[in-house]
This record gives structure tokens, C-alpha cells and sequence, in this order.
């Protein structure tokens, strides 16, 4: 027992820390196998693509090879095989992953582009900083160790992982590929406005990240830390020791002699990265210091805080009236309502006047507290998210009582498209527009019968006009590979639309013509970006953000001119601004170091001068102008596409265990897969103690089809009546089971609510104490689940599972019901679950219902539904033809206490009660990094009752489906 239990710990502990390290993952890959998929096959890249997606692939393939050599020339080393590339558009919005094994290197590619107003919409092209930032991650990461001992190490184990991968913090591995991304493209974060207005910002206020910090934390913009200071940190040691300092550190961290990332680093820089992280952060402070200077000269001009925030705040809409305000207040910890306020002064409460007035009576020479911000400003009506999916981009209706929002729908694959809603906010009913359209940053016309959106599809963003009665779609201006549009907005006259363009390079602001489509580019002489734009009431003015200088800042703009008048003049940064159609205020958000803050400023504020050029400093407190010219990568000729087939194969190798006190296994499972999943298979194999489970199985899924098929063959072994401290009379329960089983399943989301199906028929030889028998079997399930609620969710699952079958003679018929019921507030909350069902009386023992031990590793659940697994339970606990289970756990993440009932046979009798505290980690399949679907289960438990009385039992298991 001691041997086996030493060898289930290892393999289990390399597996518990290869799914945590993909869990992040397993929350953004989203594997659709049935879509029509294609291959195009470079040099060194493999392409995977649904058809739809062709344009803009075929624009991104293009590139790569380039990027492949101009990478691999910079970081000084790249991966010895080809790289597989997934792209898909799950989510519609923007962003990509690198996956840095040694051995099978890949990259999950997002082709929505970006909205203006962040770090990464500073680009030449989509495409290409996709490119660049994903690839640099594969060439620095996947750079093998040169100490032999670890090198044969790691080719045993599941997976090879790099000592830069293993070793360098998160802000080295996120901001070396910003730092390459910006090197060589001359654009992306390190030469936008947006990175240097972060730590500029936080810089005068005191609230740069520590070193800790620096690879993410809680705080506002934590986790883009890790790009934003990460690549500027760099960029500063560069200054310091030159470019090649960092390939020697790479060098030096893979080097023969073993070395952690802080004694290379002090071999190349010669001190550590903590205390030169405090002299980067010092001069950081200077500059951001002197730039404030600079302006303050000339003048800072502001506006009025009209809501003090502490977290990021959506974009503020205005009602036609100006009386109203529509916006998003998101929170650390829980997603964003929409709330209604009012334009007007926020009154003192009745409540804080009689507390003063009684200070004041008991203490006359007391002071009252100052108020240096805004009163916190009340709600007139909440629009909660729904199923936990925030409504975004609230935009009025003309009328004041509706307002048009967006909320991301899930379609029946899984993948979600942002679709339009109306909000009527004076009675809170909210009716759907569309479905599966895509549509992001409406904008409602005049008359209310039309919303003029973008629409993004397959990496290709055009402006559509919505019929907002049947949700009807018609594209008004296409969008091209390298051509997208943002926010357009109608003109008071309802005949233009104003929206901001992506192209060259850079964003501009085009005027559209409503019955035509035609576009005219607003004047413009200079290379900033522009975007944002609202027109005013006269519709002769457009109010937009323009970063002319380096500091984006809220601009004026006559239509027919260009010439531009700024408004603001900040040291951080102006967004979103939605000028009033009744009076001369526009209201913006401003950047700080604990949040966006919401504030105002009237158009016929005294000009506030030309934008102030700022001078590029050495710390990154202003943009970076490229020190050498970017890389112009040439466009090359590609293979065309075939068709995907069963896709390249991979494979991989994965432990697998189970410990509890009644027995100890190991096994190992070889999966072959592709990288989007289309065909899987799985040979497992494992080994116990007398008790225990052992045997092999083979499973296969193909999923080019919805619904999925199924097929698994296993021969296995399973004696209870041996396992230590095993109850008595459980001998016909031993088995020799050979069987196979074919099925198929179909998962499909629809607005709130979640669905599955599976069946299945088997067949197959039971070899049980009383004598040999065929066991024919078929079985069917469904599991709805429901997702409902605000800040409240509220997540239910009801679920139904049949089979019938034949055993020694003996026909029988099963059936299990189950609900839960799980209740969060920002993530954490109750879950009570309840489960019961019956079998046939005289049903023979091997198909009556067994309480307690752990789930078959080796044979699909349904076809062992009368095993109703309780780890902290003796396996056989309780048995009978009937059975029933109460559970109640608090919910979230981490480790979850729980108390459990459960019965079987008379349920009368008494029942089993325990208490105990779990985790329990279930993973999807991740076929692009060659992952089956994981179930890790660990904890211990407390029985109160017989037949382990008193008796603490702890538990492990880890299992696989293909």
C-alpha cells in the first residue's frame, strides 16, 4: 500500500499543476469541431481555420513567415518545429494565447480587432501585433535548458516546459513579448498614449505597482501591469546594459549551470530586479513629475468631477434632454449594472443632516467633516446583468424612457455574440432586437426606428443599420481585413453618421452618408488618432478624443474644417465623451490611478490652447518613438487552403491516480487529438490494490458532427469485498466486466439556459460471483441547466438520467433525478443539491444501488449509474433499490466546506451524515494543448455514522474523458 500510495502522489501532483496552469485556458478556448474547418501549411506554421474566416486569414498567414524570422533575429532563438495557429472568434472581441511547450508549440488567434481607447487598438494592423506579441511568447518561452539532467527530465514527464516559462515571473514573459511586439512594429503599447498615461497617472499618485505587483494584483489595471510596466521596465534596463543584455539573460536562465531567474538576472544587470525595479519607478516619477510640469505652466484644465470612482467606469450616455445619465459602474468583484442617474445635484440625505444636526447639539465646537468629492450619486433604476452577462454600451432612445444596451447571447455552440436589447428604465421591462447578430456600439436614430451599429464577423467589422422593430440587418459601409470601424454615431439631422475608421494605421474619423453609404474623412493633416466622436446639437462640431501631443484629451472639431479645439488638458488621459444635445456641457471619463473617474466640462470653456508635444522621456512617462525604424514585413505568397480532415495528430501522455483508504491506483492514458478536436481518442490503462479498480479502456469521440459520437471498449476488474476495511456480504459485487458502448451527445446553449443529451446502447460479458452473464444495456440523459439573475445569481440544474437492461436473466429498469441549486454574490455563495432514484426490486445486487467510494476511473458513468460515488464514505456503505442524497457546500472558488445526507434501501432507516471540505477542478477539453476533459477531485471528510463511525477519510482521484 505504501509503494502504490508513493506512486500515485507524484504522477497526481505533475497533473494537479498542469491543470491549474490551464485553467485560464480552459475559461477562453472554446473548441467548435463541427465548423468547416481548412489548413494552410507555411515553413514553419500550420493554420487552422474555419472557412468563414478565409479573408482574414489568409491576410494573417501572409505575415507570419516574416514575423518568423524578424522574431526569431530579436529573442535569438525559436521553436525547432512547426507551430500549430487556431483561429476563432468564440467571444467576438479581441485577443490571442500562446501556448509554450517545447514540444508542441501553438497559438489560439481571436480576429475581432479592437476598439479604440486601449493599448493594444495602437497598431498597424491587427493581424500583424497578433502575430508578432503571440509568436515572440513561442520564441522565448520554448527555448530549451542546456543542463542534460533536466533536459532528460522533462522528456519524460507530460509535458516540456522551458526554465524561462517555469521560472520568469509573469511581468518578464507578458512584457518581453510587448517589448518585442513594440520593437519591431513600431507601434502596440511601448509607442501608444495609452501605456504612458497608466504610469504616468499612477505615477503622480503614488500608486505604481511594487515589484510584486508588477505580474498582477487586485488593484485597478493590475493584471495589464504585466504589459505596460513590464515592457517599459525592460525597455529602461535596455537603456541601462543594451539590447543584447537581454538575450543574455535569457542565455543565462537556460544555462548548463542551474539558475533561477533573480541570479541571472543579477549576472547580466548586477544587482536584482526588485532594486532596480525601485530606481526604474523613481525615474518614472521624475518624469511623470516634470511632464506635469510642463503642463501645469501652460495650464491644467480638467473640468468638473461630477462622480469620484474607484474601479473603471463604462461609457457615460445622456439622455436628449440632458437630465439623464445611463451608465456602467463595474466593481472589483462583481460584473457591471447599468444605473440611471440624474444630471442634476446630487441632494443631501434627509439621514447625514439630522446625524450633523445631533453632533452638533451634543458637541457645539465640533467640526463637521469637509466634502472634497461629489456625494455618491443615487440609482434612479438598475439594469442587473442577467445570467451573470453584462449589458454594455448604453445608448438613449430620444424619448428618455428607452435606452438600447447590448448583452453578449450565447449561440447554440457556445460562442457568444454581442446582441441588442431595449431598456425601458421607468418600468425595468427589457425586450430583445436581435439574435446571433454581432452588432456592438449602437447608436439609436432621432425617430427610433433604426440603431446604426458595427458589426463584426469573422475578423471583419462593418457598420450596419439595425431595424430596430424586427432586428433586420443591413450593411452600410464594409469593412475590410485592414479596415474596421468604431462607435459610429448619428448626426441630429438622422442623414450622417460620424465613426471612427482603423486604417494606415491609425484611427480617423470619416462622416458617412445614411441613404448612400458614401464616407468622407473629417480633415486632417497630422498621424494622431482620433475617435469617440459625437456630433453636437448644431451637427456643424463633432466632440472626440484626439491624442495630438501624446495625451488623449477631449477635442472639439468642426465637420467642414478639421480644425480642432481641445477642451481638456490632462496629465493622465480623457475617454469616452458624450456632449449634451440641450446644453453646453459633455461629460467624460478621466483617468486615475484607483479608477476612471466621471467628470464635465462646457464647450464654450476658453480654448485651451494647442496640444502640448511632450518630449519623449527615458522612463516611458511619455510615447516612445521607435529608436530604429519598425520592421516593414513583406506580404509573402501562401499555399491555398485544403481541407482539414482529421487534422494533424498529437499526442500525449498523462498520469492518472486514485487514493483513498480502501485502495491506491495508478494509471496512464495516451491521448491522440488534433488541434481543434475533430477526432479524439484515449487509452487508459491503471493499476490497483486488492479493491481497487484496474483494467484498460479505449474511448473515441468524433465531433465533426453535432450531435457528437461516442464509442468506448474497456476490460476491467473491480472486487470490492477486497479493499481494506471493505463491509461484509459484498462479494457479489466483484466483477470482471468486458463491454463496449456507442453514443452520442449534444450540448447547446440558448439565451440563459443550457442543455445536454446523451445516449447510448452497450453490450458486453459480467463475470460475477454468481456466474458469467451478458449485460445489454441502454441508457438516456438530459441535464438542463439555468443561469438567472443580478448581483444575485442564482445557477439551476435539473437532470434525469434512464437505462435498462438485462443482467444473469434478469431484465431491470433504472431511473436517478437530481437538481441543484447554487446562490452567489460576487462569486462566492450556497449550493444545495438533491439526488434520488430506483431500480427494479428485483433487480439482480450488481445493478442495485451502491452508496459511498469513488467514481470509476476506467468505465463511463452511465453504464454504472446504481455506483453513486461518495468519497467520504466506505465504498457500499449503504446499498438498495432505492436511493436519495441532500448536500449543501458554500460555493466559489478554492476549497469548499460541505455537509451530506444519504440513504439507501429503507429510506426510513436512519441516515449517513457527513461533513467534510473539498476541491473539485473539472476542466473541458483543450484540444489545441492535446488536453482530454479532466476531473480532479480532492478532500476529506468526517462520517458521524456506521459503517466508519467517527472516522476521517481522505481522498484523491483524477480522471479522464477524450
Amino acid at each position: 500500500m505504501t509503494t502504490i500510495a508513493t506512486a500515485v502522489a507524484r504522477p497526481l501532483l505533475i497533473l494537479t499543476v498542469l491543470a491549474f496552469a490551464v485553467a485560464r485556458a480552459d475559461a477562453q478556448f472554446l473548441a467548435r469541431p463541427h465548423l468547416d474547418w481548412r489548413t494552410i501549411e507555411t515553413t514553419h506554421f500550420r493554420i487552422h481555420y474555419p472557412d468563414a474566416m478565409r479573408a482574414w486569414t489568409e491576410t494573417f498567414s501572409e505575415r507570419i513567415e516574416p514575423v518568423h524570422g524578424a522574431v526569431a533575429e530579436l529573442v535569438g532563438s525559436a521553436p525547432d518545429r512547426r507551430v500549430d495557429v487556431v483561429i476563432d472568434d468564440p467571444y467576438s472581441t479581441a485577443n490571442g494565447l500562446a501556448f509554450a511547450s517545447i514540444t508542441a508549440p501553438a497559438i489560439y488567434v481571436w480576429p475581432t480587432p479592437p476598439e479604440p481607447g486601449g493599448g493594444i487598438s495602437e497598431h498597424r494592423g491587427w493581424a500583424e501585433l497578433l502575430a508578432v506579441h503571440e509568436f515572440a511568447h513561442i520564441a522565448h518561452l520554448t527555448r530549451p535548458t542546456r543542463n542534460p539532467a533536466r533536459r532528460l527530465l522533462w522528456r519524460i514527464l507530460p509535458e516540456q516546459i522551458g526554465p524561462i516559462a517555469r521560472r520568469a515571473p509573469r511581468w518578464v514573459t507578458e512584457g518581453y513579448a510587448t517589448y518585442v511586439e513594440g520593437k519591431l512594429t513600431g507601434s502596440g503599447r511601448p509607442h501608444g498614449v495609452f501605456r504612458p498615461a497608466v504610469l504616468r497617472q499612477f505615477a503622480l499618485e503614488g500608486q505604481l505597482p511594487s515589484y510584486q505587483q508588477m505580474s498582477g494584483s487586485r488593484a485597478f489595471l493590475g493584471n495589464s501591469m504585466a504589459y505596460l510596466a513590464g515592457s517599459a521596465y525592460l525597455e529602461w534596463l535596455v537603456e541601462q546594459r543594451g539590447e543584447e543584455s537581454l538575450r543574455h539573460l535569457w542565455r543565462r536562465m537556460t544555462a548548463r549551470s542551474d539558475r533561477g531567474f533573480v541570479a541571472a538576472f543579477r549576472g547580466v544587470y548586477g544587482d536584482t530586479p526588485e532594486a532596480l525595479y525601485r530606481r526604474f519607478t523613481v525615474e518614472i516619477t521624475a518624469e511623470a513629475l516634470r511632464i506635469a510640469g510642463t503642463l501645469g505652466e501652460r495650464g491644467l484644465v480638467e473640468g468638473e468631477l461630477v462622480q469620484r470612482r474607484e474601479w473603471a467606469t463604462g461609457r457615460p450616455a445622456l439622455s436628449a434632454d440632458g437630465g439623464h445619465i445611463a451608465i456602467a459602474l463595474p466593481t472589483r468583484d462583481r460584473p457591471a449594472p447599468v444605473v440611471i442617474w440624474s444630471t442634476g445635484e446630487e441632494p443631501e440625505p434627509e439621514r447625514v443632516a439630522r446625524q450633523r444636526e445631533r453632533m452638533l447639539e451634543r458637541d457645539p465646537e465640533d467640526i463637521p467633516a469637509i466634502r472634497v468629492h461629489p456625494r455618491p450619486r443615487r440609482a434612479l433604476a438598475t439594469l442587473e446583468p442577467a445570467a451573470g452577462r453584462t449589458h454594455d454600451d448604453p445608448r438613449f432612445f430620444a424619448d428618455g424612457d428607452r435606452v438600447l444596451v447590448t448583452r453578449a447571447e450565447p449561440l447554440p455552440d457556445g460562442a457568444r455574440r454581442p446582441d441588442l436589447f431595449i431598456w425601458h428604465w421607468r418600468t425595468g421591462a427589457l425586450s430583445r432586437v436581435t439574435h446571433g447578430a454581432g452588432v456592438r456600439t449602437p447608436d439609436p436614430s432621432p425617430d427610433g426606428r433604426e440603431a446604426a451599429g458595427v458589426r463584426c464577423a469573422n475578423g471583419i467589422c462593418d457598420i450596419v443599420l439595425v431595424d430596430l422593430q424586427s432586428g433586420t440587418l443591413k450593411t452600410l459601409v464594409a469593412g475590410s481585413t485592414t479596415r474596421s470601424f468604431s462607435r459610429p454615431r448619428f448626426a441630429p439631422d438622422a442623414r450622417r453618421i460620424v465613426a471612427a475608421v482603423h486604417d494606415g494605421g491609425v484611427w480617423w474619423l470619416a462622416v458617412i452618408d445614411r441613404a448612400s453609404g458614401a464616407l468622407a474623412p473629417v480633415p486632417g493633416s497630422d498621424n494622431a488618432n482620433r475617435y469617440d466622436a459625437g456630433f453636437t446639437a448644431d451637427g456643424d462640431s463633432l466632440v472626440a478624443i484626439s491624442d495630438a501631443g501624446g495625451i488623449s484629451n477631449v477635442v472639439v472639431i468642426a465637420v467642414a474644417s478639421g480644425e480642432e479645439r481641445p477642451l481638456t488638458r490632462l496629465a493622465g488621459a480623457a475617454l469616452a465623451p458624450a456632449p449634451s444635445a440641450t446644453d453646453s456641457w459633455v461629460y467624460f471619463l478621466s483617468l486615475h490611478g484607483r479608477g476612471t473617474d466621471l467628470a464635465r466640462i462646457r464647450r464654450d470653456t476658453p480654448d485651451a490652447g494647442a496640444a502640448i508635444v511632450l518630449d519623449q522621456g527615458r522612463a516611458a512617462a511619455a510615447p516612445v518613438s521607435p529608436s530604429v525604424p519598425a520592421v516593414q514585413f513583406p506580404t509573402v505568397t501562401v499555399p491555398q487552403g485544403r481541407p482539414y480532415g482529421l487534422g494533424p495528430r498529437h499526442h500525449r501522455l498523462l498520469p492518472s491516480g486514485s487514493a483513498n483508504r480502501e485502495w491506491q491506483g495508478v494509471g496512464m492514458s495516451l491521448i491522440g487529438t488534433d488541434p481543434v478536436g475533430r477526432l479524439s481518442w484515449m487509452l487508459q490503462g491503471m493499476y490497483s490494490d486488492p479493491g481497487g479498480w484496474r483494467g484498460a479502456t479505449l474511448g473515441v469521440e468524433w465531433r465533426r458532427w453535432r450531435p457528437v459520437l461516442g464509442a468506448d471498449a474497456f476490460m476491467v476488474r473491480h472486487d470490492p469485498s477486497r479493499a481494506a476495511s471493505a463491509p461484509p456480504g459484498i462479494e457479489t459485487l466483484d466483477a470482471d466486466y468486458t463491454a463496449g458502448v456507442v453514443g452520442v451527445r449534444l450540448e447547446r446553449e440558448i439565451g440563459a439556459r443550457g442543455e445536454r443529451y446523451r445516449a447510448g446502447l452497450s453490450n458486453g460479458r459480467l463475470a460475477l460471483d454468481q456466474g458469467g452473464t451478458m449485460r445489454p444495456l441502454a441508457f438516456a440523459e438530459l441535464d438542463a441547466t439555468l443561469r438567472a439573475g443580478g448581483r444575485y445569481v442564482l445557477d439551476a440544474r435539473a437532470g434525469v438520467h434512464g437505462s435498462t437492461g438485462r443482467t444473469l436473466d434478469q431484465g431491470w429498469l433504472r431511473s436517478i433525478a437530481s437538481v441543484a441549486l447554487v446562490v452567489t454574490r460576487d462569486g462566492d455563495g450556497v449550493a444545495l443539491s438533491a439526488a434520488g432514484g430506483r431500480v427494479s426490486r428485483d433487480a439482480p445486487d450488481f445493478e442495485r444501488f451502491v452508496l459511498g467510494g469513488v467514481p470509476s476511473p476506467l468505465v463511463d458513468a452511465p453504464l454504472l449509474a446504481q455506483r453513486i460515488p461518495i468519497p467520504a464514505l466506505t465504498f457500499a456503505a449503504r446499498t438498495g433499490d432505492r436511493f436519495a442524497i441532500a448536500r449543501a457546500a458554500l460555493a466559489g472558488a478554492g476549497l469548499q466546506p460541505y455537509y451530506l445526507l444519504a440513504n439507501a434501501g429503507d429510506l426510513s432507516a436512519r441516515w449517513n451524515r457527513v461533513a467534510g471540505i473539498e476541491h473539485d477542478l473539472i476542466l473541458d477539453r483543450i484540444p489545441l494543448l492535446r488536453l482530454p476533459a479532466i476531473h480532479a477531485l480532492a478532500g476529506v471528510g468526517y462520517s458521524f455514522d456506521e459503517p466508519a463511525r467517527r472516522t476521517w477519510r481522505g481522498y484523491v482521484t483524477a480522471s479522464f474523458r477524450p
